[in-house]
């Protein structure tokens, strides 16, 4: 009988270990957080971090535990159901909350370790001490499949304490219904690489533990990014990893097309434990029919990710499509262990003709804003280099940090709120891209530019006096609904704005939008056909400098202004659909004549001809430099009949028109240089 109940408890041993295991996906440079449902910025708590975020824990000097936090939904760890955690400031989450165990040192080691508790989640080497150092929770999605998040925010590692340059964000992420476990490298900025590691993973007890790679020396991959675009994580998933697991991890197809072909691309990644030579590769158009093909002489190892083309390209057709890819028949006829993760979704949108996109960077700052200074100035060294007729921006003034920017608009603030923005330096591109301005790069500029636009939209403006007149003119390449049309005076440069950043001069100062912030319904207008909006304002009473921009310190448009100089004013436009994605945007020409001195260090003289014209007009140019001209022929109504952009030498340059087609009448010709100087010329059609 002893016997037996030895071999009954070595059994029971056995099989307790057989089941109490987890295997492991590692995701570095993922660029996203696990699932995609966590968009929230990561910073520091009062200091731009989302107000539902819940501090559990501050900092402490010495090693802590956090109280105990009751889950918000049914968990299992290593199979067994579990309703409280608690955690330390040293890094480590634990489950076993009724056993009384001290919280581990600062000084991490390998896993498993006796000094950490059973049943524990390990970012073991983190050292909440500074002030800013908090413990943070909140839980993201909807039931059955929520995530809640465990958030070392603003941290140090180890004794090294966190300060204004030195700091990191690490997550601990516990998913609903498949209990998985997620350790997410969020962000971390200053510590030198020797410092900047971790002993990550999960404990079992203290002779067991599934460890990340590398550890007790696992180095933060994240930069200084506080969106997810430069994030890492690992998943711990429970159970035996399964011989055959593919998955689709994203569809690579740009999200904007033009009719015709359109390869569908991606990639595919192996989780399964056996080799893959072999699988069909399938794609369906608005869960239409699949198109298959079998893809052979493979060979993508265990957790291994391969970029695929489907052999077959897809017939685009105009309007808004979802592609969906998945593999099956895995070396033959193997089914997929886990369909959950088997096919991406991907929505397209289709248009009528590929046009170049200008795309629009909305630049968040203040005089008052430290970190804006640099921001602003990595955003001008970029953009300095391209010419002005490739992008539109602008910059909205804001009313903190302190007592905020003298030219801060109501305007400026409700554009802020329309993005939930609560951080400055803060930029937006198309609607889409969110970071800070220190985080733009050449790369990023032209991944902008290299997305299709949705709109043709161009346009015209004038000032008199005190009065703006803005027209702008639009054709829709895709079944559109819902979208706006939304128009921006801009002041070139102000300076009577300075506060205590150490700027200096301040570019493309959103001054007025018209007619305010909440912009215009765009008319239903037929694909290939075009339609406009005139709108026009006139700045009332005079010139004031608010102190700064607190609400009650604010331009009052209805009784005064705050334009330095009137002829520093231009006018741009965007076309924004209801899901804030930027469908194209526009620097509009100006129609107020300004001769040809402002090209004095671009072009030695101008000659258009024959003055009138009947049949073509020609417009010579005698460069000093090399440059980028673009020129408009423009009717009286401000219609751009056509627009050439051509890159000229030093020497003699011309551009034509052709004029015989045109009914007879006075048009305008508008030369701009990369730099949007400007030359108006008139000219006469007669037949």
């Amino acid at each position: 009988m002893k016997k037996i109940s030895i071999l009954l408890s070595i059994f029971m041993l056995a099989f307790s270990s057989m089941q109490a295991q987890y295997w492991q996906i590692p995701n570095p440079n993922a660029n996203t957080n696990p699932g995609g449902i966590n968009a929230d910025d990561e910073y520091p708590v009062g200091g731009g971090l989302a107000a539902t975020w819940v501090t559990i824990q501050g900092p402490s000097a010495t090693p802590v535990w956090s109280t105990n936090q009751t889950l918000p939904f049914a968990f299992q760890f290593n199979g067994a159901a579990v309703t409280q955690y608690k955690v330390s400031n040293s890094g480590v989450l634990t489950f076993d909350v009724a056993t009384a165990v001290a919280a581990p040192s600062f000084t991490k080691a390998a896993l498993p370790s006796a000094s950490i508790p059973d049943k524990s989640v390990c970012i073991w080497g983190l050292g909440g001490q500074g002030a800013n150092d908090n413990i943070v929770s909140k839980t993201f999605g909807t039931a059955p499949n929520r995530q809640h998040w465990i958030q070392f925010s603003s941290y140090g590692y180890g004794t090294s304490m966190s300060d204004g340059s030195n700091f990191c964000y690490w997550s601990i992420v516990l998913d609903e219904t498949t209990n998985r476990i997620h350790i997410v490298d969020n962000r971390t900025g200053g510590y030198a690489a020797a410092v900047k590691v971790v002993s990550a993973g999960v404990q079992i007890n203290s002779g067991s533990a599934i460890s990340v790679a590398t550890s007790p020396n696992l180095v933060s991959l994240a930069a200084t990014d506080p969106t997810s675009a430069d994030n890492s994580y690992y998943s711990f998933i429970p159970g035996i990893q399964p011989a055959f697991d593919m998955s689709v991890t994203s569809i690579t197809t740009a999200p904007y097309q033009a009719v015709g072909n359109v390869n569908v691309a991606g990639v595919i990644r192996n989780l399964g434990s056996t080799t893959i030579t072999s699988l069909t590769l399938n794609y369906k158009i608005d869960a239409g029919a699949a198109v298959s093909a079998p893809l052979t002489g493979l060979s993508i190892a265990p957790l291994a990710t391969y970029n695929f083309t489907h052999p077959t390209p897809w017939a685009a057709t105009i309007g808004s499509h979802t592609i969906e890819v998945y593999a099956t028949n895995l070396n033959g006829a193997n089914p997929d262990a886990n369909p959950g993760d088997d096919s991406k979704i991907k929505t397209v949108s289709v248009m009528s003709e590929n046009v170049q996109r200008l795309p629009l960077f909305e630049i968040f700052s203040s005089s008052t804003c430290g970190p804006c200074a640099p921001g602003n100035t990595n955003y001008k060294s970029i953009v300095s280099t391209k010419p002005a007729s490739e992008y539109v921006n602008v910059k909205y003034q804001q009313d903190f940090p302190g007592t905020g920017d003298p030219y801060c608009t109501t305007e400026a603030v409700n554009r802020r709120n329309y993005y939930a923005i609560n951080s400055i330096p803060r930029m937006e591109i198309d609607g889409g891209w969110d970071g800070n301005a220190s985080s733009f790069t050449t790369a990023i500029y032209d991944a902008a530019r290299a997305i299709p636009a949705q709109y043709k939209l161009e346009g015209t403006y004038g000032v008199n006096n005190k009065t703006v007149t803005a027209k702008a003119r639009f054709s829709p390449l895709f079944n559109a609904a819902g979208a706006k049309l939304y128009i921006a005076v801009l002041e070139k440069r102000t300076t009577a704005n300075v506060k205590s950043n150490g700027e200096t001069e301040f570019f493309d100062v959103m001054k007025k939008m018209l007619p305010n912030d909440a912009g215009t319904t765009v008319p239903t207008v037929t694909i290939g056909n075009w339609d406009s909006v005139t709108l026009n304002y006139t700045f009332n009473g005079n010139y004031r400098l608010s102190s700064d921009g607190t609400t009650a310190n604010r331009i009052n448009h209805a009784t005064e202004h705050n334009i330095e100089e009137f002829t520093d004013l231009y006018v741009i436009a965007w076309i924004q659909g209801a899901d804030k994605q930027v469908y194209q945007a526009a620097n509009l020409t100006s129609l107020t004549p300004t001769g040809t001195e402002d090209f004095s260090n671009t072009i030695e003289n101008i000659n258009v001809y024959p003055n009138p014209t009947s049949d073509v007009l020609n417009i010579q140019l005698n460069m000093k430099n090399t440059d980028q001209i673009m020129a408009s022929f423009i009717d009286l109504n401000g219609n751009i009949i056509e627009s050439k952009s051509v890159k000229m030498d030093a020497g003699k340059n011309s551009i034509q028109f052709k004029t015989s087609g045109l009914a007879a009448g006075t048009y305008h010709v508008i030369l701009f240089d990369s730099k949007n100087n400007s030359s108006v010329h008139q000219v006469l059609v007669q037949h």
